[in-house]
């Protein structure tokens, strides 16, 4: 009987012990939502069709990523509509860790054009970390405009031909559309967009001379450049190109505009501190691999790997540059 008791007394302080560790256990993985993260695959939501630009760097990424994290990381693609499809799809995702966004400049532009994703944006987005920056170039079809070679040419022809211009642009209200309407005023002429899904469905046509223009990185459209098949006319920077040394810039041409470039990786509204971090150390780490910053040398891209701070600064700070372009050239969408 004795021995009964202790038995059982013995196996009651048992039962307490696991249920104070299992109590222990998950007040802890409450405390720190990035104790056990990730354990099964994160979603990264792409606002352009495969094989964009910003799907190709957001792989290198990543690919570094799953590696160390153990976890893969399986791509959405939402294009369309200036990158709003996606978005909006993006920020009523769970603030677990598990749904991501790569995107680029266009994150700071069409908030100007869309008052619902412009609160949500603001008000409630997750700025992870900028992973890579960039220049962008002003772009002529060889075929369309043979006679184009600068931007004082294109000034001219636009001048000699009012409303026979046009350019290629990834969406209504995103970066693509604004810079060709931005760089129109600067020369003081008139540019139609043609709007696409991604820019490079609009390419094809680019290259067969059925669209004109284009602005857009200069390492995806420097070996077009190189095979005669566009002619860049100017780096959108203060100074020129690494990859493409020749081309001169806007500013030594003397027209002034910018085009800030970057992409970088965005959370959802309410995504756990703990999580947000552990992310932001791993794209900073896949930032600095080898790899990575060979691929993105070779490209013309630099690595960055900021804070979050950092990105959430630089992300409002262009809000209101893009704002200002918008209300001084009083751009709308038609």
């Amino acid at each position: 009987m004795l021995k009964t008791a202790s038995t059982a007394a013995a196996g009651y302080f048992i039962t307490l012990v696991l249920s104070a560790a299992g109590t222990a256990s998950a007040q802890g993985s409450a405390s720190n939502p990035a104790a056990n993260y990730p354990n099964r695959p994160v979603s990264v939501v792409i606002t352009y069709i495969a094989g964009s630009s910003t799907d190709g760097e957001a792989r290198l990424y990543t690919d570094k990523m799953q590696q160390s994290m153990g976890q893969a990381f399986i791509y959405d693609y939402r294009p369309g509509a200036g990158t709003t499809i996606g978005v909006n799809h993006f920020v009523n995702a769970a603030p677990d860790g598990y749904t991501i966004m790569v995107h680029n400049t266009s994150m700071a532009v069409f908030p100007n054009f869309y008052p619902r994703t412009n609160h949500e944006v603001v008000k409630r987005i997750a700025t992870i970390s900028v992973l890579s920056s960039r220049q962008s170039a002003v772009i002529a079809s060889t075929a369309a405009l043979p006679g184009v070679r600068s931007m004082k040419d294109l000034a001219a022809y636009g001048k000699a031909n009012p409303d026979k211009l046009n350019c290629i642009t990834s969406g209504v209200g995103g970066i693509t559309h604004i810079v060709c309407l931005a760089f129109a005023q600067a020369l003081g002429i008139r540019i139609t967009p043609v709007h696409y899904k991604g820019v490079s469905e609009g390419q094809v046509d680019l290259i067969a001379g059925r669209a004109q223009l284009y602005t857009g990185p200069v390492y995806s459209s420097s070996k077009l450049a190189r095979a005669g098949k566009v002619h860049m006319l100017a780096i959108i920077d203060r100074v020129r190109s690494r990859i493409m040394p020749d081309v001169p810039t806007s500013d030594e041409q003397g027209y002034y505009f910018k085009y800030p470039s970057w992409v970088g990786a965005f959370a959802p509204p309410k995504t756990p501190r703990p999580i947000i971090d552990r992310l932001n150390a791993e794209f900073v780490k896949a930032a600095h691999h080898p790899d990575v910053v060979k691929m993105l040398d070779a490209g013309g891209s630099i690595p960055v790997g900021s804070s979050a701070e950092e990105f959430r600064s630089r992300y409002h700070e262009e809000m209101e540059y893009w704002k200002k372009i918008v209300d001084d050239h009083k751009i709308t969408i038609e």
